[in-house]
């Protein structure tokens, strides 16, 4: 009876399951494993009591918590990919390095000896483990990102444990080469680069699959013992505590790596012990699956009837032929069919896996109005069918009714605007909403000379007769916008002038349709490039006309939840701000693209969190934004808000680049963080070309400085928040189904 050969069927299929696993996440936890839940709330006997992480194994997390509420089970699942990927990209680096290396030592060359030999008397010297401690606590190693980390971890740690690996490999190339069938190839005067490849590597192939998997399992002992010292891929060191004046950091992760578990929970070793046997269990039992592989490999190709060596030699000069000739018809069989199955079980896995995040809109959708401002009448008709849409989508009201109004005051569309300067040498006429766009008139038509206050300390300014009868220039760059209001009223009641004429922030935009009604004052928002024009020419002389029509005084902000179905963490909220005005030259498919994405997330099943949806009205105009009005009145607990999604700038369907940040949504916050980061690093692997919004820095945290309404949510309610805006039309080679593919994706990934 031919005896089993237990180690490579143990091994095989704990690799089988590691290979899963690592491919099929979803497939084995529905919890994610960036969720934090510091604490819970159990209702037992009529009576409420709180409890605090690290929360035991039990029915809500199998394999219990660690200190931050993260659910072990679903960490250690979602860890594998990064954990087992990190061990096989060190062996491979381990076997590019020592490979060539101890082939020329072992064929007589003095350097290649002299270095594995120097490397091995090293660090056989000072431990691998310390001199990797060392480097990987380097404080520019120790603050890489996610990604460059990982090349930091594998360079590293090859660096130092490849010397022995190498002198191993150096050894039994010598062996081979005292070989009779050597010598007998020297003498028909093959050269040794031949010899290497024909004879040495296939005799040293069996050996070096086996060690490849050993190699492996050795790696990932290294790794394991470097969490024990809080040494990890990605590791943030937040500063948890600077009362003592000593900083002192909390080592996290959040992207899941076993590592980084030892790391967090070692100190709750008596208090939670779950929290450090689980992830010890899981390197316990991969690394006993990758020895147990290779040593299942050594019982076969080290038989004496193995022809192991000679069917590597037929590979590497590709003498496909003679291997599967070689191969007796039965096992032929049973590899075709272990094949098919491991690849469609494989193939149907992967589909089952791969959502469709697809979103498809409709190119000329109608039962639309051509156009949709705040206040104009079309405004009804779309806030119904928005309303209509939540409904049948189970989106629930946040109050009594969908529709929150605010009043704007008396307010006008533009219809005409238009400015002129004379220099002198030229007359230039702008262009709206590029160069220019009003922000107070009313139907007015003036002309005068330019008095350049910009270079005037206006706070402590007595004589105002130099502003009369002048346009005033001045930079908003100077001044906040209080000051700017207390500024113009100061002029105005001092002396009469033609109008202002306010210096944009740099990249603040100019496309505003709306103004309030003022036929004493234009008040006109100029690039700096005009300004670049204004202030060498004292004697310019501006011509301006405008024309408008009153627009209804009240705005409409359309807001629904979609309800989490998580019983810890359901009334946690992500919430989507979405824009439903459009103009006549965006038309309505952008409405259209909207309320497909809104549908589309709604489809998705097992969404942990709520999802706030938010069609604001007056995303045309900075002045009534509808999310200046949300936020004196947000009808959800800010603290109960995990991230805002600001997607009010998809404002054009075909473009060339996207604006993005995530500035405001700080690692502190996590899901913001994560969901932020994860959206970046999406649009770029899809070849998207992204620009970052121009920020500055005020008190440490992040302030934008082309629009106040992006920084509302933030500033005035302290909720993380990203922004995905449409950059540069140009040649218009991307499209926003594309963007909202991704949108969907990812809030997907990291909500349900």
């Amino acid at each position: 009876m031919k005896k089993l050969n237990l180690p490579l069927i143990l091994g095989t299929i704990i690799l089988i399951l590691i290979l899963l696993v690592m491919s099929f996440p979803d497939m084995f936890t529905n919890n994610s494993p960036y969720t934090i839940q510091l604490m819970r709330f159990i209702h037992e006997d009529g009576k409420l009591s709180a409890e605090r992480a690290p929360f035991p194994p039990g029915e809500d997390y199998l394999l219990g918590s660690d200190d931050l509420g993260r659910d072990i089970f679903s960490y250690i699942i979602y860890g594998t990919r990064l954990t087992i990927s990190l061990g096989i990209l060190i062996a491979i680096g381990q076997f590019i390095i020592a490979i060539p290396l101890a082939l020329l030592g072992g064929f007589g060359n003095r350097l290649a000896k002299s270095v594995i030999r120097q490397s091995n008397i090293i660090f056989s010297a000072i431990p691998a483990l310390l001199i990797s401690i060392i480097l990987l606590k380097l404080r520019f190693i120790a603050n890489l990102d996610r990604q460059n980390s990982i090349v930091a971890f594998v360079l590293i740690i090859t660096a130092v444990s490849w010397p022995k690996l190498g002198s191993l490999i150096s050894e039994r190339v010598e062996g081979i080469l005292q070989q009779p069938f050597i010598r007998g190839e020297v003498a028909i005067g093959k050269r040794k680069l031949r010899i290497a490849l024909e004879n040495v590597l296939p005799h040293l192939a069996p050996e070096l699959v086996i060690l490849f998997f050993m190699e492996i399992a050795r790696n990932l002992s290294m790794i394991m013992q470097l969490g024990i010292f809080s040494i990890f891929v990605g590791n943030l060191g937040i500063i948890n505590d600077t009362t003592s004046g000593a900083l002192i950091n909390t080592d996290i992760s959040f992207e899941p790596e076993w590592a980084s578990m030892l790391s967090t929970s070692r100190t709750l070793v008596s208090s939670a012990p779950w929290a450090v046997i689980f992830p010890a269990l899981a390197f316990f039992i991969s690394v006993l699956g990758f020895n147990l592989f290779g040593e299942g490999l050594r019982n076969i190709i080290q038989r004496k009837d193995s022809r192991m060596s000679l069917v590597f030699r037929k590979l590497i000069s590709f003498d496909l032929k003679y291997v599967w000739n070689m191969v007796d018809r039965r096992r032929k069989i049973k590899f075709a069919a272990a094949a098919i199955i491991v690849i469609g079980s494989f193939a149907a896995l992967s589909l089952a896996n791969k959502g469709d995040y697809s979103i498809n809109v409709e190119s000329d959708p109608g039962g639309y109005p051509q156009e949709v401002i705040i206040g104009s009448q079309g405004v009804e008709q779309v806030v119904e069918s928005i309303t209509e849409r939540m409904i049948k989508l189970g989106i629930a009201p946040l109050r009594e009714d969908y529709v929150m109004s605010y009043d704007i005051g008396p307010s006008f569309m533009i219809e005409d605007q238009r400015l002129v300067i004379e220099t002198g040498d030229e007359t230039l006429q702008l262009i709206p909403n590029s160069d220019f766009t009003f922000t107070t008139s009313g139907n007015n038509e003036d002309q005068g000379f330019v008095y350049d206050a910009t270079r005037v300390d206006l706070f402590n300014i007595e004589d105002f007769s130099s502003f009369a009868d002048k346009f005033i220039l001045m930079d908003k760059a100077f001044y906040n916008e209080r000051s700017i209001e207390h500024f113009i009223w100061e002029i105005t009641e001092k002396v009469d002038i033609k109008g202002i004429l306010l210096v944009a922030e740099r990249d603040e935009r100019m496309d505003s349709f709306i103004t309030d009604d003022s036929d004493e004052l234009s008040v006109i928002l100029v690039s700096r490039d005009v300004a670049g024009i204004l202030k060498p020419n004292p004697d310019s002389r501006i011509s301006i006309y405008s024309s408008v029509k009153p627009l209804e005084p009240k705005g409409r902000n359309v807001v629904g939840i979609l309800m989490g179905e998580d019983k810890n963490i359901g009334d946690e909220a992500i919430v989507v701000g979405l824009n439903y005005n459009y103009t006549k030259d965006n038309g309505s498919s952008l409405l259209q693209f909207n309320l497909e994405l809104m549908e589309r997330l709604c489809e998705q099943r097992g969404n942990k969190r709520s999802i706030i949806f938010m069609f604001l009205d007056g995303t045309v105009d900075e002045k009534r934004h509808g999310i200046n009005y949300m936020v004196k009145d947000f009808p959800y607990s800010p603290n109960k808000v995990e991230v805002y999604l600001d997607l009010t700038g998809l404002v054009k369907e075909e473009f060339d680049s996207a604006c993005f940040s995530s500035a405001q949504a700080p690692v502190t916050r996590q899901l913001a963080w994560s969901l932020g980061h994860h959206l970046q690093k999406e649009l770029e692997s899809k070849g998207l070309d992204l620009t970052q919004l121009q920020t500055r820095s005020v008190d440490n945290e992040y302030y934008f400085t082309g629009s106040q309404a992006d920084n509302a949510m933030f500033w005035e309610r302290g909720i993380p928040t990203i922004h995905v805006l449409t950059g540069e039309t140009g040649e218009k080679t991307r499209n926003v189904e594309e963007v909202g593919s991704i949108l969907l994706e990812v809030i997907n990934r990291n909500n349900y």
